[in-house]
C-alpha cells in the first residue's frame, strides 16, 4: 500500500518528524516500510499492511494509526458532515439483502468532464493510479482516502432512472470497463438499472454506464456487499481490482453516507453541478461488538507491565468507545474495526501500541496435562525406524480405495464412504498392499524399476474398529553397492525383513506355510507366535499383480503391530562375551514335508549346551515334489566364561546331529567347522 505524506498530513501533524523517523514509527506499531521514495516535494511509503487491516488501508486510517501512537489529535474537519436525506430522481431497491445490506447514492447534475486539479492528479499518481478525469479520478481519490470504494455512473445511460442490486440471472453477460465480456451467475451480485445490468458489485463498472466526455449528470455510487460473495465472484471472474481487494477484506459498513458527500463535494469543487439529497437504503443493520478486556489477562500477557488505564486511554484514542468496569475495561469495536473479534485481539492491540520489545520474555509453562502412555503408537515408530534401517522407504497413501482392491486381499465386507471424492474410490481399505501396490505402479510409470517401499497406518473394519498395520513390498532387484552384483528380489528378503523387526522387539517367531488369497501358491508364509499370526509374507498372487498392471515378481508382507505388540517380550542385558565362538554346520537332506523351521525348533527345544544361535544357510528344493530337499543350517557355540576347544564342540556337534537324525525324518549328510 503506497502512502502519501502530504495526505496523510491532511489528518495529523507531522511536520516534525523527518521521513526516517515517520517510517521507523510504522514499523514500530505493526505496519513494515517495503520501500520510501521521493515524489516531487512529497515523500510515498510503501507498506506492508496484513490483510485483515482493511481500514489501515487508506490514509485516514493510517493517520489513525500514527495518531494513536504520536498522542496527537486526529484531524476529521476535512470529511464533510453527513447531510439528511430527501427525495430523490432515481429510485434504488435492494432484490439482495444477503449479498448487499446497504447502499448509498447521490445524484450530481450539470458536471463538466475535465482534467482533475492538479492536487488530485498528483496525490494519485504517487499512491500508483492513472488520473483519468475529474469524475472518475475523484471515486479513486475518496477510496485512498477513506478506505471504501466508491462507483460513479453516468445517470443519462441508466435506463428508467432507477438501480435495482439483484443477484445474477443465469446466462446473463456484461461488458466491464476493461473491455471484457464477463459471465454472470446467481452467485454474483449485479448493480442493474431498469432493463440491465450495469456493474458487477464490488468488483468493476460496466462500459454501458461509463463516465465520459459528454457526461453530465452522475449518479455516485457507495454500497456495502458480503465479503464472501466478492471473494468468489472475484476469484471465479479472474479479477482482482482495487475495490475487491477490499471489499473481500470487509470495509466499514457505516461510513458509505460520509464516502459519498465527500466524493460529491469534490466533484461540485472541480467539475460544477448541483448535487441532490443523498439516498441512503439500509437492508440490514450492522452493530457494534461490546467485548471486555480483563486487567487480570492484560497483566498475564504483558509480564505485568502494562495496565488497563493505559488500554483505557489507547482505546479512546484510536476510535473506540472505552469505559472501566469492576474487573478491567468494556470496549465497544467500532464498524471499521472487523478484525477485532475477542479479548486477545484487544490485547494484542493494546501490546502493539506499548510495544512488543517492551515486553519482559519468558519461556511458556509446560506441564504434563493428561499424558498417557500410547504402546501402539510407540510400537509404530519403533517399526518404522526399524524398516528404514533395513533400507525401505515409507510411503503414506489414502486410507480409502477402490471396493474391487479391497476385495482381492480379504474377504471381509468393508465400510463404505457416503460422501466419497470420487465415484470410484468408495471404500475405507482392508489392507495396506493396494496402496503399496500402486505407488509400484506410479514409480515404475516414471522408470524406477526397482524399491523397496513400506507403510505404516491403519486399516478400519465393521464395528467401527481400526487396526494398526505395517506392510511392505521388494519388487525389481537388489544389490546396489558396488560390488555386490544385482539379482532378483526372494522370498527370504522379505523373510528376513520381517524377523529383523520381530528381533528388534525381542519377539520369537515361528513362519509355516500360508494359504492367504493373496499369495502365489506354495510361495507365501505366516509368521506366527504361539497361536496368533503376527504377519503374513510372500510373492503376490499373479491375478493380484495382473490387476495393478505390474509385470515381474512382488514380495510383500503385512505385519499386525497389535499382534506384535502383544508378542513383545522382555528386555534382558546380557555381557558381551569376552571369549570366541566356534561356527558350525549340520548338512541334512528329508521330504517336502519337513520344513526348516521345524527343523530349528527342534534344535532349540533340545537345549544342546554352549549353542547360541541356530539359522539357516542354505536350502535346495528340487523341481519335482517326491524330490529330497537339501538343508544346511548354520550354528554358533560360545561359552561366557571361557574358550571352548574345538573337540569340545565336535563332540556336542555329532551328538546333537545323531539326536536330530533319531527324532525327524531326516538323514545327516555332515557336520563339522563353518568354512
Amino acid at each position: 500500500m503506497r502512502l502519501s505524506r502530504d495526505w496523510l498530513g491532511d489528518y495529523v501533524a507531522l511536520s516534525d518528524l523527518s521521513d526516517e523517523e515517520l517510517a521507523s514509527r510504522f514499523t514500530e506499531i505493526g505496519h513494515a516500510v517495503d520501500a520510501m521514495e521521493r515524489h516531487g516535494d512529497d515523500t510515498v511509503f510503501d507498506l506492508e499492511i496484513t490483510t485483515n487491516r482493511v481500514d489501515a488501508m487508506s490514509h485516514l486510517g493510517m493517520a489513525r494509526e500514527l495518531a494513536a501512537a504520536l498522542g496527537r489529535d486526529l484531524q476529521m474537519s476535512l470529511l464533510p458532515a453527513e447531510r439528511a436525506e430527501g427525495p430523490g430522481s432515481v429510485s434504488i431497491r435492494i432484490d439482495a439483502p444477503q449479498m448487499c445490506s446497504r447502499y448509498t447514492g447521490k445524484v450530481i447534475r450539470g458536471v463538466t468532464i475535465r482534467p482533475s486539479p492538479e492536487k488530485i492528479r498528483r496525490r494519485l499518481e504517487a499512491a500508483g493510479l492513472r488520473p483519468i478525469n475529474n469524475v472518475v479520478d475523484v471515486t479513486n481519490y475518496v477510496m485512498l482516502a477513506l478506505g471504501h470504494p466508491l462507483h460513479g455512473f453516468d445517470l443519462d445511460k441508466l435506463a428508467g432512472a432507477a438501480i435495482i442490486v439483484r443477484a445474477g440471472n443465469r446466462g446473463e453477460t456484461i461488458k466491464s470497463l476493461d473491455g471484457e465480456v464477463r459471465r454472470i451467475d446467481p452467485e454474483t451480485v449485479v448493480i442493474a438499472d431498469a432493463k440491465h445490468s450495469v456493474a458487477l458489485g464490488g468488483i468493476m463498472g460496466g462500459a454501458q454506464s461509463e463516465i465520459g466526455q459528454a457526461t453530465r449528470n452522475v449518479l455516485l455510487e457507495c454500497a456495502w456487499f458480503e465479503p464472501s460473495v466478492i471473494r468468489r465472484t472475484a476469484r471465479r471472474l479472474g479479477m482482482k481490482t482495487d475495490a475487491s481487494y477490499r471489499f473481500e477484506r470487509r470495509v466499514d459498513p457505516n461510513d458509505t453516507v460520509a464516502a459519498v458527500e465527500l466524493a460529491a463535494r469534490l466533484i461540485v469543487e472541480s467539475a460544477g453541478g448541483t448535487p441532490e439529497p443523498v439516498l441512503d437504503l439500509v437492508a440490514a443493520e450492522h452493530r457494534p461488538l461490546t467485548l471486555r478486556l480483563r486487567a487480570a489477562r492484560l497483566a498475564e500477557a504483558s509480564a505485568g507491565v502494562v495496565g488497563i488505564g493505559y488500554a483505557l486511554d489507547l482505546f479512546r484514542r484510536i476510535g473506540f468507545e472505552a469505559e472501566q468496569v469492576a474487573d478491567g475495561i468494556e470496549v465497544s469495536v467500532p464498524a471499521f474495526r472487523g478484525d477485532i473479534h475477542e479479548e486477545m485481539d484487544l490485547i494484542e492491540e493494546v501490546l502493539r501500541f506499548f510495544g512488543l520489545d517492551k515486553v519482559p520474555s519468558s519461556l511458556p509453562r509446560l506441564t504434563t496435562g493428561d499424558a498417557r502412555p500410547n504402546a501402539i503408537g510407540e510400537t509404530e515408530d519403533e517399526v518404522r525406524r526399524i524398516l528404514t534401517g533395513c533400507g525401505l522407504t515409507e510411503v503414506v497413501n489414502y486410507s480409502f480405495i477402490r471396493p474391487e482392491q479391497n476385495a482381492l486381499f480379504s474377504n471381509e465386507k468393508p465400510l463404505d464412504i457416503t460422501n466419497a471424492l470420487s465415484e470410484n474410490i468408495t471404500s475405507m481399505r482392508l489392507s495396506l498392499l493396494p496402496g503399496l501396490l500402486e505407488t509400484v505402479v506410479f514409480n515404475r510409470s516414471y522408470g524406477t524399476r526397482d524399491g523397496a517401499l513400506f507403510e505404516v497406518g491403519r486399516t478400519y473394519h465393521q464395528g467401527v474398529r481400526e487396526a494398526h498395520r505395517a506392510a511392505l513390498v521388494l519388487y525389481g532387484t537388489l544389490g546396489t553397492h558396488w560390488g555386490e552384483a544385482k539379482r532378483a528380489v526372494d522370498f527370504f528378503d522379505v523373510k528376513g525383513i520381517v524377523e529383523q523387526v520381530a528381533a528388534k522387539l525381542h519377539v520369537e517367531l515361528a513362519f509355516a506355510p500360508a494359504g492367504a488369497p493373496w499369495l502365489r501358491p506354495g510361495k507365501g508364509a505366516a509368521a506366527r507366535h504361539g497361536d496368533r499370526t503376527v504377519a503374513t509374507l510372500g510373492f503376490l498372487a499373479p491375478e493380484v499383480l495382473q490387476h495393478f498392471g505390474i509385470k515381474g515378481e512382488v514380495a510383500a508382507a503385512e505385519v499386525d503391530l497389535e499382534a506384535l505388540r502383544g508378542a513383545t517380550g522382555q528386555w534382558k542385558m546380557a555381557p558381551v562375551a569376552r571369549f570366541p565362538g566356534v561356527p558350525m554346520i549340520l548338512a541334512l537332506t528329508h521330504g517336502g514335508d519337513v520344513d526348516y523351521g521345524r527343523l530349528i525348533e527342534m534344535i532349540r527345544s533340545l537345549e544342546v549346551p554352549y549353542l547360541h544361535d541356530v539359522g539357516l544357510r542354505d536350502r535346495y528344493v528340487p523341481e519335482g515334489a517326491d524330490e529330497v530337499v537339501k538343508t544346511t543350517l548354520g550354528m554358533w557355540y560360545q561359552a561366557f566364561d571361557r574358550s571352548l576347544t574345538q573337540e569340545e564342540v565336535s563332540r556336542i556337534h555329532q551328538e546333537l546331529a545323531a539326536r536330530i537324525a533319531g527324532l525327524l525324518p531326516v538323514k545327516v549328510l555332515g557336520s563339522g567347522l563353518k568354512t
